[in-house]
């Protein structure tokens, strides 16, 4: 008896221990979310379900091209790209988008963008982001810039529907 009592301990820690590791990784490293809505298509569709890397940029800061999630509001979070960092200059005219001053290739656009916007410098500790469906996009044209704390991590792959998944770019 006092040997059965003592494998059930014994498992039990393990099994703590396992579910310990888990949520922590989790909470800290890996997590998936569900894309909610059309703004960056085509690199990513209405409930394709991603794994968002939180762990990255502990180590790096976010840079052009990176799609991230962030904290749009307290109750909502977005998935957008980053278009400028701290200190660049940016102007989106005539379907084109210029940072400091030079044309950016931007080969995951699929439609021209409508609605631009004047020149402007994010501030330090700051992105500009926007989605990739810049016709059908709340992002930071209308949200303004997004601070550093409000970064939740960076989208890695999509996991689901599995015909779908691969590398997110």
């Amino acid at each position: 008896m006092e040997n059965e009592t003592s494998d059930f301990y014994r498992w039990s820690k393990y099994f703590l221990l396992v579910v310990t590791a888990v949520i922590v990784f989790r909470l800290y490293v890996l997590t998936p979310y569900v894309v909610e809505g059309i703004s960056m298509e085509p690199t990513l569709e209405n409930n394709e379900r991603i794994v968002v890397n939180k762990f990255v940029y502990l180590y790096r800061e976010p840079s052009y091209g990176d799609v991230i999630v962030l904290h749009a509001t307290k109750t909502d979070d977005y998935i957008k790209r980053v278009i400028g960092v701290a200190g660049d200059t940016l102007e989106l005219t005539n379907g084109i988008l210029y940072r400091n001053g030079r044309e950016v290739n931007e080969s995951y656009i699929s439609q021209v963008t409508m609605v631009g916007f004047k020149k402007l410098t994010v501030p330090a500790g700051s992105y500009f982001v926007m989605g990739d469906n810049r016709n059908h996009s709340l992002d930071s044209r209308e949200i303004g810039f997004i601070k550093r704390g409000n970064v939740v991590g960076k989208a890695e792959l999509i996991f689901y529907p599995f015909d779908n998944a691969k590398v997110i770019r």
